[in-house]
């Protein structure tokens, strides 16, 4: 059984989900209407305390941090570990991780249904 859901390695897979938004949205490109909504709702998210994550939610993003670090190709970490430290980076992909987890839920509650 193959496993559909893991993108392929083509870096250009969500074209087609580009092109499709842009045909059925009315006047303009689809990031041009719904780019404002996102920074929007970025702003809000970034004036306020992030979500709340059980301790072991917590603990996983951390170790999904290191390994993303550890999986990143050198020519995009050794530039930035030249200028930051290894922990100062995981940080910043954990909280662009808390992003994405409070950006699913707003999308799963309904906060971004104007998309």
């Amino acid at each position: 059984m193959s496993d559909q859901s893991s993108p392929p390695e083509d870096p250009h897979w969500l074209d087609e989900f580009e092109e499709l938004a842009n045909r059925e949205l009315k006047d303009g490109s689809s990031c041009e209407q719904v780019h404002p909504i996102v920074e929007r709702w970025f702003e809000k998210l970034m004036q306020g305390d992030p979500p709340n994550s059980r301790d072991s939610v917590q603990q996983a993003m951390a170790c999904l941090a290191t390994e993303i670090i550890y999986n990143t190709p050198e020519e995009i970490t050794e530039p930035l570990l030249e200028k930051i430290g290894e922990d100062e980076l995981a940080v910043f992909i954990e909280h662009v991780l808390l992003i994405g987890r409070a950006f699913e839920k707003a999308l799963d509650n309904g906060e971004l249904d104007d998309l």
